[in-house]
């Protein structure tokens, strides 16, 4: 079984995408995106491309969610072209040449999963409940 996540060092950063189980389609998803500091901070955002936003409405107006697909939301929200590890890495070092970084992501509090070793723990878990 494939990881739900990929770890990336770039910069002076790592960046975990949190793609789940099914494969991503870089063109109509979204992942969760987590980025560590050398200090030992770490943030989180959801990088959506523009065509998951447009799906994610036509289920809400079949679910009946956001007033039947009226409006989406959600905090801390990165739209981008396309989901690949090399735009996101480009969106995240703009983001912090142009001092908006934390406009975007939040910062994390402490958690019950204090690292991805601990996530494959649980996930394993999960997947053998299944």
């Amino acid at each position: 079984m494939d990881k739900p996540y990929i770890i990336i060092q770039h910069n002076d950063y790592q960046l975990t995408i949190y793609s789940g189980i099914a494969p991503l389609d870089p063109n109509n998803d979204n992942v969760d995106v987590q980025v560590t500091f050398p200090n030992g901070e770490s943030f989180s955002a959801v990088f959506f491309t523009l065509q998951n936003i447009v799906t994610l409405m036509k289920h809400y107006k079949k679910t009946g969610e956001c007033a039947k697909g009226l409006y989406f939301w959600t905090s801390n929200m990165m739209i981008v072209q396309e989901l690949t590890e090399e735009i996101i890495c480009e969106t995240i070092d703009n983001l912090l040449a142009e001092g908006e970084f934390e406009s975007v992501f939040s910062k994390n509090e402490e958690s019950t999963i204090s690292s991805p070793k601990d996530g494959d723990r649980l996930f394993k878990r999960f997947d053998e409940s299944l």
